[in-house]
């Protein structure tokens, strides 16, 4: 568990902290564990079980390292630059080659400690193992030590534990040699983050609860990263006066402005250029960057007159104060996975407008080409603008650095928005260096004005929510997703299907009513229901609650946690001594019921998401406690490492098709819907045979 947590969140920083790709991770991961299992079951090894696991303990010690290595080397080796979305083409072949090695071990423990003990047992201390080491990491480890810190204490536990095995107690202090490199570890850790990053001038690097920040040096410019993705750099006066100057302009007199993350950075000065600012509401939700943004740029906002500045999610912020604004500026990167997907949604529009003053203005920025839109950029700034018509009357699409989307109640004519911004300057007597009379002459002309209006209103019209999360899903896209024409064909064409269409495979499940086969195909479901209910309440966390980062360790200890406590209730309760197909069946039809509670979760909107989610994802993992031993008891125990290797194959495709299509597509509710008819299904199949 510890391993698995280090290379998810390796991954984060590798891949950007998308949820579309750690959908991908967890769907390798499993299906090389599910191989794994499958290639054991079928060896017909002669040597004694003990140390066969104790071989595997060893083995496994030397492809966690790789794994760990090689998503650091990654972009040296796949000429990647670092900072930018990778390619979903180079994520697959990335992720695979990086996680054959170990995860193929991984499937063989459990048939190799299935030899030893009995698979019940095995599963139950595997799963109390998984939430002991999940808490291990999130609440210890991540605090004091650095990932490859962390990764040697995975090696000592690991060669202790394969020496013990086969009685070879006394050799015990080669396990402890590995502790001596702790001496140089953080050298260690430096060095290898300056291979990931291209060799580039690293003078700060953290990991903070919201994600890896790392700032590195290029002549007299400082760049800023966040979990592997390109933040912002300093000096950077053209993107600063870019970011605030067509809100502030277009609006008559802004007094109080409320700016939403990027004020490290000039941004803060810019917005007191003009005369009539007497507030400024800055929202930063990293206290940690936003004290290396001190450190490193110079700038002292903390003794910034008429300068408020609050850390914390934005959103909750929003939600909750009283204030009202004349000016609300949202710049914050786009919204390429969940987290980000929130500031760009209906609610969230709909949240904002009620604390801005009747007169005022929202801006809202999409990186976009300004001169060729293709269908999918017009598809992602239609969904934004679509998002933001649902709570304000008139929209402006500006084609500057970025498509700017000014959204107000007082409608101001496309004519005249050069004129107003040319006159605005000269009245206020701003000294600005980039959005200038000639700037305005050349970004906002008329044919400009009229093909971004044009690609907008020839898109498919959709809106953005917080449970059908579309714009990061096209995002992904966008930037580095698809990289082949007749793959992004085919997720157009899936995009306009109507919902109905995928519910129709669920037809071929007849089939197998009457059938012992359909026992498969339960724990085939049930591990594709656990991993998908996992995923999609990851999705609602980050919907609801703000950042995964710190919490991806907690959540898959409550989930082990919920395995270990429904297989030990399997072994104690008396409802299990007489295993018939009727028990499985309705454990399948709770587990359907069971998607009916997240979908009142999802529309209800309940607070303290971040503690009612961990325990529901513990409950999923009570329902697979119990399915997977009485379906072993089913099928018999020599079949158990086959049972293992349906239940994650199952579990792959779940989340991989959930991640890919379903809750980009469908949303999440219908996702749900899709999982509660499958299990209703298969459960009363069952009952027929």
């Amino acid at each position: 568990m510890i391993s698995q947590t280090l290379i998810i969140r390796e991954s984060f920083i590798l891949f950007g902290g998308n949820e579309l790709v750690s959908g991908i991770i967890l769907c390798f991961w499993l299906v090389w564990v599910g191989i794994g299992s499958m290639i054991f079951t079928k060896l017909k090894l002669k040597i004694e079980a003990m140390k066969i696991y104790s071989l595997m303990l060893c083995l496994l010690n030397f492809f966690i390292v790789f794994s760990i290595l090689f998503i650091r080397l990654a972009p040296k080796i796949f000429s990647l630059p670092f900072g930018e979305v990778i390619p979903l083409d180079k994520t697959f072949y990335i992720a695979i080659i990086d996680l054959a090695p170990a995860c193929l071990i991984f499937g063989g423990l459990f048939p190799a400690a299935a030899k030893i003990l009995a698979p019940q047992e095995v599963y139950l201390l595997d799963a109390i193992g998984s939430f002991l080491g999940g808490l291990m990491i999130s609440f210890v480890l991540i605090q004091i030590l650095p990932p490859l810190g962390i990764l040697l204490i995975v090696m000592f536990l690991l060669t202790s534990c394969a020496l013990i095995i086969v009685n070879k107690a006394k050799l015990l202090f080669l396990s402890c040699l590995i502790l001596l490199v702790f001496i140089k570890i953080n050298n260690i850790e430096l060095f290898f983050r300056k291979l990931q990053m291209g060799n580039q001038d690293i003078i700060g690097l953290k990991d903070s609860k919201y994600g890896l920040i790392a700032v590195t040096k290029t002549g007299a410019q400082v760049n800023f990263y966040i979990n592997g993705l390109y933040d912002f750099s300093y000096p950077d006066q053209y993107t600063s006066e870019d970011a605030v100057h067509y809100a502030l302009l277009l609006h008559q007199a802004p007094k109080k402005v409320l700016l939403v993350g990027g004020g490290i950075g000039n941004c803060i000065t810019q917005i007191f250029k003009h005369p009539s600012v007497a507030e400024i509401t800055y929202l930063e939700l990293d206290p940690l960057l936003f004290e290396m943004g001190e450190k490193y740029i110079g700038e002292n906002l903390k003794k910034v007159e008429r300068l408020n500045i609050i850390f914390g999610d934005a959103r909750f912020f929003i939600k909750n104060t009283r204030d009202k604004y004349d000016v609300v500026i949202i710049n914050l990167p786009d919204p390429t996975n969940a987290q980000l997907n929130r500031f760009y949604t209906k609610e969230f529009f709909v949240e904002t407008k009620r604390i801005i003053n009747h007169d005022g203005i929202l801006s809202v920025r999409i990186a976009a080409p300004p001169d060729i839109i293709s269908p999918f950029f017009g598809q992602l700034l239609s969904a934004v603008y679509n998002s933001l018509h649902y709570s304000f009357k008139h929209i402006l699409s500006l084609p500057a650095a970025k498509t700017t989307f000014i959204a107000n109640e007082k409608a101001i004519a496309l004519d005249d928005v050069v004129d107003i911004l040319k006159m605005r300057i000269r009245e206020r007597n701003l000294d600005l260096q980039y959005v200038n009379e000639y700037f305005f002459d050349y970004n906002l002309s008329d044919e400009k004005l009229s093909y971004l209006r044009e690609r907008i209103n020839a898109s498919k019209v959709v809106i953005n929510t917080d449970l059908k999360p579309i714009c990061y899903y096209f995002s992904t896209i966008l930037w580095g997703g698809l990289t082949t024409e007749n793959l992004k064909k085919i997720f157009v064409k899936l995009f306009d299907l109507k919902p109905i269409f995928f519910l129709l495979p669920l037809i071929l499940i007849f089939l197998f009513f009457r059938h012992h086969s359909i026992i498969y195909l339960a724990v085939f479901s049930m591990g594709a229901s656990q991993i998908s209910a996992e995923f999609i309440m990851i999705i609602l966390f980050q919907v609801f609650y703000g950042y995964l980062y710190s919490w991806i360790g907690i959540i898959i200890a409550f989930f082990m946690l919920g395995l270990a406590s429904g297989t030990l209730f399997y072994l104690k309760s008396p409802f299990f001594k007489n295993v018939k197909t009727s028990v499985l069946a309705n454990l399948q039809i709770i587990m359907g019921f069971y998607f009916i509670i997240i979908i009142l979760l999802s529309l209800a909107k309940l607070p303290m998401a971040n503690f009612i989610i961990p325990v529901l994802i513990l409950g999923a993992g009570f329902l697979g406690g119990m399915h997977f031993p009485t379906s072993i008891t089913i099928l018999k125990r020599e079949k158990a490492g086959l049972v293992y290797s349906v239940d994650l194959i199952g579990a792959s495709l779940g989340v991989l098709v959930t991640s890919m299509i379903f809750i980009p597509i469908l949303g999440i509710v219908f996702t749900l819907f899709i999982f509660l008819l499958l299990n209703l299904i298969i459960g009363f199949g069952l009952k027929t045979i």
